[in-house]
């Protein structure tokens, strides 16, 4: 009896150990959410990106399994264990903070220290979308330096995806506050490409839409009929979420295996490039070292080429897909506000269009993770029929 009790206490002492982090994660969020649960309904420049990055840390966790680095708190001393739960505190704190206790305008002035434009762009910049980056880049910092504490080197490698998402989006929020609009010439420069695309398939669609280059602010301004001029500025043309889709599908993919064999690669490349060993052409070059040694190494170069064409498969259709997703978000905009209004079209673009991103890469990973499985399932059923 005795045995089954320790038993059953250290299934409970290790279930929660696991569940230690996750739930000093989610508890800060919650309380934003109970404070301010407006502000998650927004996907760009709003706290709805929040719960992706809670979705993309317990992907994380459960794919993990047993891999997942062991609590390095229980075995610690005292004083570790105490300054992780600051730090997963911290957060709380800030959250209650800068609603209840004023620490919201003290942000504010150091937003005018530290030279937020909100004299040329308006005083939105300053007041919300200066608090609200920052307000990321805190809690990422602060979630790192939890997770590090708590799981070391190897938990920040497991949980990589979530933690440079979260920071990502702080980071791209933050970009957009001190250089908003067409300022940014680096990321503007992207614009272009998704909103020409975005005029072709409106034209394609019957509508009469016109573009406009470097026409507002180094933006270029989308026409069509019955709705007002559309700047279109990297935000909106979706080009952080195309970095963002990079950096994340990369460092997803580092545990799972897609790579191909070598073994296989080499049987498939008939000798290799030895054949030019025994050509009487190159006979005598041949017999240099270096040269051989350049023969060897750049079969190991096509090889190595060869063994990870799956991994660029996979990361090249991602951005192919993330780059239509954004064309159709611009498109929606134009259709919604020449059908319904700008009213509707604005809302569209503020609390709605960044799910279509949202959604595409939350489908992608899906099929990644599972659609192997699912399809060796269906193979494995159409043998049996």
């Amino acid at each position: 009896m005795s045995n089954r009790i320790n038993l059953f206490s250290a299934q409970i002492k290790t279930f929660v150990e696991s569940l230690f982090v996750p739930f000093f994660l989610v508890l800060p969020i919650l309380v934003l959410y109970i404070l301010a649960p407006n502000s998650f309904q927004s996907t760009w420049k709003g706290r709805f990106l929040y719960i992706l990055f809670l979705w993309l840390f317990f992907l994380e966790l459960a794919l993990a399994g047993k891999r997942i680095p062991k609590n390095m708190l229980g075995k610690s001393k005292w004083i570790r264990t105490l300054v992780a739960v600051v730090a997963m505190a911290v957060p709380i704190a800030y959250a209650i903070a800068t609603v209840h206790f004023g620490l919201n305008q003290e942000i504010i002035e150091l937003g005018k220290f530290v030279g937020v434009p909100y004299e040329v762009y308006g005083e939105g910049f300053l007041q919300f979308h200066w608090p609200l980056s920052l307000e990321y880049l805190v809690f990422t910092a602060f979630f790192v330096i939890s997770v590090l504490l708590t799981y070391g080197i190897k938990g920040l490698k497991r949980f990589s995806v979530s933690l440079f998402f979260l920071g990502a989006a702080g980071s791209f929020y933050m970009i957009d506050t001190f250089y908003p609009y067409g300022t940014l010439t680096v990321l503007q420069s992207f614009a272009p490409i998704t909103a020409s695309s975005a005029v072709n398939v409106l034209k394609w669609m019957g509508y009469n839409a016109i573009l406009i280059p470097n026409a507002y602010m180094g933006m270029p301004v989308l026409l069509a009929p019955n709705f007002v001029p559309l700047a279109i500025g990297w935000p909106c043309a979706g080009v952080h979420s195309l970095f963002i889709y990079t950096f994340v599908i990369l460092l997803f993919l580092k545990d799972i295996p897609f790579a191909l064999q070598q073994k296989k690669i080499r049987a498939a490349i008939p000798k290799g490039l030895r054949f030019m060993a025994g050509s009487k052409t190159l006979s005598f070059p041949m017999q240099h070292a270096k040269i051989q040694e350049g023969i060897m190494a750049t079969e190991r170069l096509i090889v190595n080429v060869l063994r990870m064409m799956p991994v660029f498969i996979i990361v090249f259709v991602g951005a192919v897909g993330t780059f239509i997703v954004n064309i159709l978000r611009i498109a929606s905009i134009v259709i919604i506000g020449v059908n319904v209004g700008e009213e509707a079209a604005m809302m569209f673009h503020t609390y709605y269009g960044e799910l279509y991103f949202i959604a595409w890469i939350l489908l992608y990973l899906f099929a990644i993770i599972y659609g192997p499985k699912i399809w060796t399932k269906l193979r494995k059923i159409r043998n049996r029929a």
